[in-house]
């Protein structure tokens, strides 16, 4: 499994001067060329946004979330004080960034995407992941950073691998590749599961066991310590 980087401190470098979060500089509302929101429950709103070369956002905020790049990037984010600062990185980067308000830039010559995953409560300090959970029972998903909100899990599988039977926590899954699995659930049935690249859902707790039946798929998922971990509660 290759190496990713995905790290809160680094991601630190978006979080640039300016007010305290208001509802009239919501990404959504404030930049609603550019944010746009995909998919929202009691549990979390997940906004995708683009910007197209050298296009530039209106002034707008974000709280608390994860940032899912589904593309390279390079762009310039100034802050209200004025400071800007320039941001390069690859497609498929995931990490934890705090609250932020700015002004983002696309400064290459590519369209951009990503996906924002906003949890709309930490959870409980005893939030435990579930019995068969996937990272300890597969070698397909990884934990790559966790806090008191979320878990940032990568996941990569070859094409005609399987996995065992194992648990997922409730969460976003956000697809970084095409994919077509087919999944079995403890009572033995089997279906056939199809996703785009940058697909982007909410996928309750769940226990399945999962057979590569295409290329090789990769993905994010965010797992929300507000929502249920285990199948059923």
């Amino acid at each position: 499994m290759r190496s990713w980087i995905v790290a809160a401190a680094w991601f630190g470098a978006f979080a640039l001067g300016g007010p305290s979060r208001a509802d009239d500089l919501d990404a959504p509302k404030a930049d609603a060329a550019h944010h746009k929101v995909e998919f929202e429950n009691e549990y979390v709103r997940v906004v995708r946004w683009s910007l197209q070369p050298h296009e530039k956002t209106a002034l707008h905020d974000h709280p608390n979330l994860v940032s899912v790049f589904l593309t390279d990037m390079n762009l310039r984010l100034t802050g209200t004080d004025g400071k800007a600062q320039e941001v390069h990185a690859r497609k498929g980067v995931a990490a934890w960034r705090g609250p932020v308000v700015h002004v983002a830039e696309n400064i290459g010559d590519q369209p951009v995407e990503g996906i924002l995953v906003e949890p709309k409560r930490a959870g409980s300090a005893g939030w435990t992941a579930p019995p068969r959970d996937v990272s300890r029972t597969t070698t397909t998903d990884k934990v790559a950073f966790e806090n008191d909100w979320v878990r940032i899990v990568r996941f990569e599988i070859d094409k005609g691998e399987k996995n065992s039977m194992h648990d997922h926590p409730s969460g976003v899954q956000i697809l970084l590749t095409d994919a077509h699995l087919r999944q079995t659930t403890p009572d033995g049935k089997s279906s056939e599961v199809s996703g785009k690249a940058g697909a982007a859902r909410y996928r309750p707790a769940l226990t399945h066991a999962v057979e590569n039946t295409g290329d090789r798929v990769e993905g994010i998922v965010v797992d929300l310590k507000d929502a249920p971990a285990t199948a059923g509660k």
